[in-house]
């Protein structure tokens, strides 16, 4: 085989159906091959990390979702059985039957009819997203021609370095966020960006999205999805029966705002709660360590003045204690949202939660509390 020109690259523009069995995402790359390519397997298996330090995490290669399977289905689908991952055998049939049906998606653009890029799919490629246009999703192709390590590692180099179609305008779901006039009302917006580091690389190592779903899908039958009852138990610990009986923990001041929350299922705009104090502190004296009555005061103080950061911290924190252990889309059922008028409320319906302790149904304050009238 020839060498490759150091600064050319070969590449086709390629119209996929939308019948394709996954939903794209930009700046995403997807490894493809007719027939088992045995040094570019090997490749991606041995040298992972050279592969992230080009593409960071935008390149698929199906074979390596099988690391920390049963972590990803157990964040994706937390209701699934753990024997369902401990049945997955795939092989190598199984990919190649998924590059298929991957292929058999690719249109002509001529007549808009499924056609296999023969020609281009006589060597592995790289598919990466552009954009989508009304009769399909627009791919560019790099067919990966190569003598020998060295050279396939410069030439996924250079790919990299390619322009995207449309200049990157593509790369990112742009959505216009309108927020509330009052600065005590913009909490949550961007919480994420507080979320601890080792949350957050949880939730993208653990995250799946478009052809990585799709696979898991092909390999696993999962069961239809469903939300999780919420179990208090009588000691104030947060489970959640219906996902192998997961524990969801969180700091004690976090609780007290997550159970706050759960008693006013209509929800409040955090300016509010300075009128909720005595209720807050209620919940805090109920489930906390009682040596140190005036800490609680402070404490509780603290979260309901508007010009401290300290209910936004207790946000951001109850919100990682459900995205860390199972998927966003999932976990925003049980972690406050905004509601209608900007009000922060947990959405989850309220005949999920079992309250075995009555720190949200029996909402009687007891006598013998610290010094609030209680």
């Amino acid at each position: 085989m020839e060498e490759l020109p150091k600064h050319r690259i070969d590449y086709s523009i390629s119209l996929f159906s939308r019948d394709l069995p996954f939903q794209p995402y930009g700046c995403r790359y997807l490894y493809i091959e007719a027939a088992e390519n045995e040094m570019i397997n090997l490749f991606f298996q041995n040298h992972l990390g050279t592969v992230v330090s080009i593409f960071g995490n935008s390149l698929f290669y199906l074979p390596a979702i099988l690391d920390n399977l049963e972590q990803k289905v157990e964040y994706n689908w937390p209701w699934a059985a753990p024997l369902l991952v401990e049945k997955v055998k795939p092989d190598v049939s199984l990919w190649q039957s998924i590059y298929r049906e991957i292929l058999s998606c690719r249109l002509s653009e001529e007549e808009n009819t499924l056609e296999l890029p023969l020609e281009i799919t006589e060597l592995p490629f790289l598919m990466r997203y552009e954009y989508a246009k009304t009769e399909g999703y627009l791919f560019t192709l790099f067919p990966l021609q190569y003598k020998d390590e060295k050279q396939f590692e410069d030439l996924l180099k250079a790919i990299a370095s390619v322009s995207y179609q449309d200049s990157g305008i593509r790369c990112s779901t742009i959505v216009e966020t309108i927020y509330p006039k009052d600065p005590r009302d913009r909490a949550d917006y961007d919480d994420i960006g507080r979320l601890a580091d080792e949350i957050k690389q949880r939730i993208q190592a653990l995250r799946l999205m478009g052809v990585s779903d799709f696979v898991i899908r092909r390999m696993i039958d999962l069961p239809e999805p469903k939300l999780s009852k919420l179990r208090i138990t009588k000691d104030y610990r947060i489970f959640l029966p219906d996902y192998n009986d997961m524990e969801i923990t969180m700091p004690t001041l976090s609780k007290v705002v997550f159970f706050f929350y759960l008693r006013h299922p209509e929800g409040l705009r955090f300016k509010e709660l300075v009128d909720y104090r005595e209720e807050l502190l209620e919940i805090y004296y109920r489930i906390s360590n009682r040596g140190e009555i005036e800490k609680l005061d402070q404490s509780i103080d603290e979260l309901v003045d508007s010009t401290r950061n300290s209910i936004n911290e207790k946000c951001s924190r109850i919100r990682a204690a459900f995205v860390g252990r199972f998927s966003d889309e999932l976990a925003k059922n049980y972690y406050m949202t905004v509601g209608s008028g900007n009000a922060k409320q947990i959405t989850l319906d309220r005949d999920m939660v079992e309250d075995e302790s009555g720190i949200v149904n029996n909402r009687i304050i007891k006598t013998g509390m610290p010094k609030t009238g209680f």
